[in-house]
């Protein structure tokens, strides 16, 4: 995991304003969470919150992704999943074993709308005894990952949104319809 060194309080509040106040982030989340977390150890979270000009509860969200495992800061440290929104979802399912998983399905996600995330983690909060059953009681279930350029991509989220139906099933169709063609050659 590779974060800027936090030494002190002026480049802590560097960090914290040169990461909270633009729309492109120069650091990734952890080293801001840390520099928050470094200046929380000299004020309280109200006057952190105060003088970074953000909502008490933006700087819990940026906080909230030091409590990950050591594998999800990982990826974002390396800033594969780069939302606060997003990690804030993941820190808030309650176990490590879960925030694994709900990082690892949001980088294989297709969508990066923080709404299908938000929405793909929350399935992901059901026990591992229940996430194993309806994976063996899904007979036939199989999953395929495919990467389009974004061109691509873009074309089918258009397609669908017109067909009022979601990407995957789009794609679902078209390959069915496809096949059956080929069947009949």
């Amino acid at each position: 995991m590779k974060s800027r060194n936090i030494k002190d309080e002026a480049s802590a509040w560097a960090v914290v304003f040169s990461n909270t106040h633009r729309k492109k982030r120069p650091d990734d989340l952890i080293t801001v969470a840390e520099a928050f977390k470094f200046l929380m150890e000299k004020y309280d979270q109200k006057v952190v919150a105060e003088k970074a000009e953000l909502s008490q509860e933006m700087v819990r969200q940026f906080l909230s992704v030091l409590k990950l495992p050591p594998e999800v800061k990982d990826i974002i440290a390396a800033r594969e999943i780069d939302s606060v929104d997003i990690a804030k979802e993941i820190a808030a399912l309650n176990d490590s074993s879960k925030q694994i998983a709900a990082a690892q399905a949001v980088l294989n996600s297709l969508s990066k709308d923080v709404r299908d995330i938000k929405r793909l983690i929350k399935k992901i909060d059901i026990p591992a005894k229940d996430a194993k059953r309806v994976i063996l009681d899904a007979k036939g279930l199989r999953i395929f990952i495919i990467d389009f350029d974004d061109e691509v991509a873009r074309a089918i989220v258009k397609h669908a949104k017109a067909k009022k139906v979601e990407p995957a099933e789009l794609v679902k169709t078209i390959v069915l319809d496809w096949l059956a063609r080929k069947e009949k050659e």
